[in-house]
C-alpha cells in the first residue's frame, strides 16, 4: 500500500538531505584540505573550522526540526531560519577579514544565542510529549526561564555597562540554573505520570481480555489524537507498521 506524500512531507526530505549533503561535502573537502602535502596552515584551520560550524549548526536545524510536526512548527521554522542566517554569518567571519564591524559581530553572537536558546527549547518540547495540568505549568516555566537567560545574554552582548553590574552575573547564574534544571525535571516528571496515567486506564484492557484483538475506544482516540498532533492521518500513522508486517 503506497501512501502519497504531502508537501509538507515532501520539504521536510528536501530539509533533511539538504543538511546531510552540505555537512558530508563540507567534512570531505576537510578532510582533502588536511590530507593535502601543501596545505596552507590558514586555510586549513579554516576549512576545519567550517566544517565544524556547518556540522553545529546543522544539528542545531535538526533539532529545531523536530518541531515541524508539532503545534509548536511556528518555533521550529523560526529556530531553522535563525539557524541557518548564523551559520552564513558564521562562515562569513571565519573566511572574511580580521576587521569586522562591531555591529556584525554582535548581530552574529545575537544570532548564536537565539539559535541555542531555539535548539534548547524544540528538544524540551520534542521530549515533553505528555503535558497534563501538572507538566503544562512547569512546562511554561521552564520556558519562562529559559527567556529571562536568553534575554540577559543578549543584553550582556549589546551592553558592556549591564555586565559590569553588581547583580548581573548573580542573576544570569540563577536564571541559567533555573532552566537547566526545570527543564530535566519536566520531561522526566512528564514521563512518570504518562506511566501512571497509563495504569490508571488498565481497566480497558479488562475489555479487551474477550477479544484482544478488537481496537477499543481509549486506544482509537489515541490514534486519532497522535495522528491529529503530527498533522497526519490514521492511515499515515500506522501503514509503517503494516508494511513492516507485509514485508516480514
Amino acid at each position: 500500500m503506497t501512501i502519497r506524500q504531502g508537501p509538507r512531507q515532501t520539504l521536510q526530505q528536501v530539509f533533511l538531505w539538504t543538511i546531510i549533503v552540505s555537512f558530508s561535502l563540507s567534512a570531505l573537502y576537510g578532510i582533502a584540505v588536511l590530507l593535502g602535502a601543501d596545505a596552507d596552515a590558514i586555510v586549513g584551520s579554516q576549512v576545519v573550522a567550517s566544517t565544524l560550524i556547518v556540522g553545529s549548526f546543522s544539528l542545531a536545524m535538526l533539532c529545531c526540526g523536530a518541531l515541524f510536526n508539532k503545534p509548536e512548527r511556528p518555533l521550529g521554522i523560526t529556530g531553522v531560519v535563525i539557524s541557518a542566517l548564523s551559520m552564513v554569518g558564521s562562515l562569513w567571519f571565519i573566511w572574511s577579514e580580521p576587521s569586522m564591524p562591531t555591529t556584525a559581530v554582535e548581530i552574529l553572537f545575537t544570532g548564536i544565542t537565539l539559535t541555542a536558546a531555539c535548539t534548547f527549547v524544540a528538544l524540551l518540547l520534542a521530549a515533553t510529549s505528555y503535558r497534563d495540568t501538572v507538566i503544562r505549568p512547569l512546562l511554561g516555566a521552564t520556558l519562562v526561564f529559559v527567556a529571562i537567560t536568553t534575554a540577559l545574554v543578549l543584553l550582556s552582548i549589546w551592553s558592556i555597562t549591564a555586565v559590569t553590574h553588581e547583580y548581573f552575573s548573580r542573576a544570569l547564574g540563577i536564571a541559567l540554573i533555573l532552566s537547566v534544571v526545570t527543564a530535566i525535571i519536566t520531561p522526566i516528571l512528564g514521563f512518570l505520570r504518562r506511566k501512571t496515567n497509563q495504569h490508571r486506564t488498565s481497566p480497558y484492557t479488562a475489555a479487551q481480555t474477550s477479544d484482544p484483538y478488537r481496537l477499543d475506544a481509549a486506544t482509537a482516540a489515541a490514534l486519532e489524537a497522535e495522528a491529529r498532533r503530527q498533522g497526519i492521518s490514521v492511515t499515515q500513522l500506522v501503514t509503517p507498521i503494516l508494511e513492516t508486517r507485509t514485508d516480514e
